[in-house]
């Protein structure tokens, strides 16, 4: 198996090129950037804004690759999208790790999205976490499709969790099991 955590120069759907590879706290001016680019818009994540480069490096430097893992995929020097995952910190959540995933506009339904998830959930596998979860807003058809055809399933809704733009907006929890075996007793 190949290690998920290399860096891999990979060719999207409309023949662009990204390089996908660990994020490190020298990414810290991109991501900033990235992230505020797609907060700006409102409807995706949670976030709006970061407000200085030195609250993403402290953010950055708390992924260590064994429990918690930041991937980018560059355009160039240039951030366009980033997944990352932190695992459960108690003893009865370890097996578990929390993602979250963002592509910048213009970078979406190329197989970038896909492209993430997949690295992302490689990177699970190998560190041995048995379940991925994630939230995503309701509004959010896109990425509900793309984490549905990757398996995951919808295990609850926060009704009216988030406002967007003054409206209420329902937060659809979902999850995936990565190994079959630990299903077993599970509903």
């Amino acid at each position: 198996m190949a290690d998920p955590l290399r860096a891999e120069r990979v060719t999207l759907r409309d023949g662009r090129a990204v390089v996908v590879r660990p994020a490190s706290v020298d990414d810290a001016e991109e991501t900033f950037k990235n992230i505020n680019l797609i907060g700006a818009e409102q409807v995706y994540i949670m976030i709006d804004r970061i407000d200085n480069v030195d609250e993403e490096r402290r953010w950055l430097s708390s992924f260590d690759g064994i429990r918690s893992v930041l991937l980018l995929a560059l355009a160039g020097r240039e951030v366009v999208g980033s997944a990352d995952c932190h695992g459960g910190t108690y003893p009865k959540d370890r097996h578990v790790g929390g993602i979250g995933i963002v592509v910048r506009d213009g970078w979406r339904e190329v197989g970038l999205g896909r492209l993430l998830m997949e690295r992302i959930l490689e990177w699970m596998r190998a560190q041995g976490l048995e379940k991925a979860e994630l939230a995503v807003f309701a509004t959010n058809d896109r990425a509900r499709r793309l984490y549905e055809s990757l398996g995951f399933v919808e295990e609850g809704v926060r009704r009216g969790h988030v406002r967007i733009r003054g409206a209420y907006v329902d937060e659809v929890l979902m999850g995936l099991w990565l190994k079959r075996s630990a299903r077993s007793g599970v509903p």
